[in-house]
């Protein structure tokens, strides 16, 4: 008798069932029933620049050390410091930073990075700042010294370089456009030049040489020394005006310092004249001209004040302009003499005696021409016309005038 045979369809179905539930379990972490893991997205920057930091090593890890279940993710950051992991299942992470020249964040440090991840999700992490390690490394300082009043480059002279405490002497003032080399530090410090013939340079690094820098152009004020003018020889009508003098200090044909003044100030200071330079001074001052410039030699390396005097009557000349003065009167008589003289300068001009000419006749005003003389010009003088014979004088105070060819005339009433 033959048997039959059984249908095994029910085992089969069963059977592949399970298998496909053990697939499945061990396809998952932690009993995620399969689901996709989730991710974390970040950045890392430079805490001073802020500037994303590349190749930064990013370590992920979740799990208790020694855990069986315990797991590890590992990345890089790329060129703009930005970083991400992904198939990572539902957990809390904590993230570790490192890079060589930077102080590493460890997952236990105090700014540790923990974050929780859930499936199907991209946990996106606060930037993360890196402060930079200096030690063993160096940064490279550069810049450019000018002149400060003339603005030249200063190629010149016995020059020091101090950066904190280490110092560079016996340098040419030249070798900061090449650089210095100097330990990198974080805190702040200065950096001091000294160059033979200008005044000490200060520059302040705050936050320390955290990288190579040039510091462009650094002006250097020259060392500098004083001359003290002291006016001589002031005649009465020009004190009286005071008038105010433009004093000039030349080196070769550019002017290197200036002052202004007044002449009853008595003195004047021309300051900031660059040491060892010899200049030439010279003044203007209204009504007269210079005889030529003042040449003043300081000696060597001198700072200090050197005292001038500027005389209105050896170093400089009037300027003078020819003054007709004319007598007008109805009373001036035959044989009188007329003369007239400048108040101020005691210039007389010479005495005329009275004629009659042919048609003169009585209350018809005289006019007497007593000729020109010189006198100085740019102030306000005093002329008084007189009669000899009985004693009547007028005066007509004037400004004489430096910008005519010809004659100024004053005319003087006496009666």
């Amino acid at each position: 008798m033959i048997r039959e045979r059984r249908n095994p369809k029910p085992f089969g179905i069963l059977a592949a069932l399970f298998i496909v539930l053990i697939v499945s379990l061990v396809g998952c972490e932690k009993g995620t029933l399969g689901l996709k893991g989730g991710g974390i997205s970040g950045s890392v920057l430079d805490s001073r620049t802020l500037v994303g930091i590349a190749g930064v090593s990013v370590i992920a890890t979740t799990g208790e050390e020694g855990d069986e279940d315990r797991a590890t993710k590992f990345t890089t950051s790329d060129s703009n410091g930005n970083y991400y992991l992904g198939s990572l299942r539902a957990d809390e992470w904590s993230l570790s930073f490192d890079k060589v020249g930077y102080v590493p964040l460890g997952d236990t440090a105090s700014a540790a990075v923990n974050v929780v991840v859930v499936n199907n999700e991209t946990s996106h992490v606060p930037s993360v700042r890196m402060e930079q390690t200096y030690e063993n490394q160096y940064v490279t300082i550069t810049g450019t010294l000018k002149d400060a009043v003339n603005g030249t480059l200063i190629t010149y002279g016995n020059a020091q370089f101090v950066f904190a405490n280490q110092t560079f002497n016996n340098r040419l003032p030249t070798e900061l456009t090449t650089g210095f080399r100097i330990p990198a530090r974080t805190d702040d410090f200065r950096m001091i030049v000294s160059v033979s013939g200008y005044e000490t340079a200060s520059v302040l690094f705050e936050g320390g040489a955290l990288s190579d820098r040039d510091l462009g152009t650094i002006m250097l004020q020259p060392e500098t020394y004083s001359i003290v003018g002291r006016w001589q020889d002031v005649p009465g009508w020009v004190f009286q005006a005071n008038p105010t003098a433009n004093i000039f200090a030349y080196a070769g044909n550019r002017a290197v310092a200036t002052a202004t003044a007044t002449i009853n100030e008595q003195s004047f200071t021309i300051s900031g004249i660059p040491r060892g330079v010899s200049v030439s001074i010279e003044a203007e001052v209204k009504g007269y001209r210079m005889n030529g410039p003042i040449v003043v030699y300081p000696s060597g390396d001198f700072q200090g004040t050197i005292y001038q005097t500027f005389s209105l009557k050896n170093n400089f000349s009037p300027i003078m302009r020819d003054v007709r003065v004319i007598i007008t009167g109805e009373n001036i008589r035959t044989n009188d003499f007329v003369g007239a003289y400048c108040q101020e300068t005691g210039t007389r001009w010479a005495q005329t005696i009275v004629t009659n000419p042919p048609g003169w006749t009585i209350g018809t005003p005289r006019v007497i021409d007593l000729g020109t003389n010189q006198v100085p010009t740019g102030y306000d003088l005093t002329f008084v016309g007189y009669i000899v014979g009985d004693g009547k004088s007028n005066d007509d105070t004037i400004r004489v005038d430096d910008d005519g060819a010809e004659a100024q005339i004053v005319t003087i009433q006496v009666n």
